[in-house]
C-alpha cells in the first residue's frame, strides 16, 4: 500500500490487517488495565466481616480456657459470645450478661483488633483432645476444632 503526501510523493504504509493488530492489542492492554483497577476498588468497598482464632490455652484443669480472637475482616465486628462444644457437652458464654472474661480488648472489634477472653466449661477436655469453639459476633458465627 502507498500513501501520498502533500507534495504527491508516495511513501510505503502500514497494512490494513497489522494496524488492527495493532489498535485490538492496545485496546485489550486499556481494558485489562481498568479491569483491574476498578475490580479491585470494589472489592477494597464490600463489606467482608471474618474473625480467626489466634490462640488457645487450656489450663490443665481442663476447664479453663484462654482465646484469642482476631477481627481479620475489614468492617467492625461486636463480639457476642462463644459456644465451646465437646462431645455431648456443651456450653454458651456470652459477653452480656458476662459469663465471659474479656482479659484484654472490647466486645466491639475494628479491622485489625483482638480480643483476649476467658471462660470456664462445666465439663473437662482431657489433653490432647479436640473441641469445637464457635466464636459468635454480630455479622459473623464461626467454628473452629481445637486440640486441646
Amino acid at each position: 500500500m502507498k500513501i501520498q503526501n502533500r507534495r504527491g510523493r508516495e511513501r510505503p504504509g502500514i497494512s490494513p490487517f497489522l494496524a488492527t493488530v495493532i489498535l485490538v492489542v492496545i485496546t485489550l492492554m486499556i481494558g485489562g488495565i481498568l479491569y483491574s483497577s476498578f475490580r479491585q476498588m470494589v472489592v477494597d468497598q464490600m463489606k467482608n466481616p471474618s474473625i480467626t482464632i489466634l490462640a488457645t490455652n487450656v489450663s490443665p484443669d481442663g476447664e479453663t480456657m484462654t482465646l484469642d480472637v482476631k477481627n481479620d475482616g475489614n468492617v467492625p465486628v461486636a463480639l457476642l459470645g462463644m459456644d465451646v462444644t465437646y462431645g455431648p457437652s456443651a456450653n454458651h458464654f456470652s459477653v452480656t450478661p458476662a459469663n465471659m472474661t474479656l482479659i484484654s480488648g472490647t466486645a466491639t472489634m475494628q479491622p485489625g483488633d483482638s480480643v483476649t477472653a476467658k471462660v470456664k466449661t462445666n465439663f473437662q477436655v482431657p489433653s490432647f483432645a479436640t473441641f469445637t469453639v464457635t466464636v459468635i459476633g454480630d455479622q459473623v458465627a464461626k467454628a473452629f476444632n481445637i486440640q486441646a
